[in-house]
């Protein structure tokens, strides 16, 4: 066994399958203000490019063409839109696959402290608020909320008003 300290390793991307990418990458940059870096590309895996190699090995020769495009967040964590074309992508149910006990990327969370102008954004351009707003340990008295929506293609996005660090240091449950 190594011993060598364990460090937390930086975040660098999430990948988010999409019925749509050019909708996707709209939606992504209008509600979130996320920016597009790269893209729209499209992979074959049946081909002999690099990129291709790579997406046969990650995703077999099933999959034979798929598109993909590179976000970013303000704080510079990536975002992978992929739309598949062959097969072709199809909606998840939301949250409803994850009653099954279905492992998996269950959803991503952005910071915004006008959490309800953001639900009321999200509303408006095809997504969906799926809970309350809730303050989350309000015996704190930090204002920190919370609450869930979906994106046009039901991927979960949670919404806090405050950083990570700043709801969970110190908290006593």
């Amino acid at each position: 066994m190594n011993n060598s300290r364990v460090y937390p390793r930086a975040l660098a991307h999430i990948g988010i399958g999409v019925t749509n990418l050019d909708k996707a990458i709209e939606w992504y940059q209008n509600v979130l203000g996320f920016n597009l870096l790269l893209g729209p590309i499209d992979i074959q895996t049946d081909d002999s490019s690099l990129q291709g190699n790579i997406a046969a090995d990650l995703v077999g020769k099933e999959i034979k063409k798929f598109r993909i495009a590179h976000m970013s967040t303000s704080n510079q964590i990536g975002i992978e839109l992929f739309e598949f074309i062959e097969p072709k992508s199809y909606k998840h149910e939301g949250i409803e696959h994850y009653k099954t006990g279905q492992t998996g990327l269950f959803h991503l969370c952005v910071i915004d402290p006008d959490i309800e102008g953001l639900v009321a954004r999200i509303k408006e351009n095809n997504g969906r608020q799926r809970s309350g707003i809730w303050e989350m340990f309000p015996e704190s008295g930090g204002g920190y909320k919370t609450t869930y929506c979906e994106d046009p293609d039901g991927n979960i996005i949670e919404i806090y008003t405050h950083s990570h660090e700043q709801i969970y240091s110190n908290q006593k449950v």
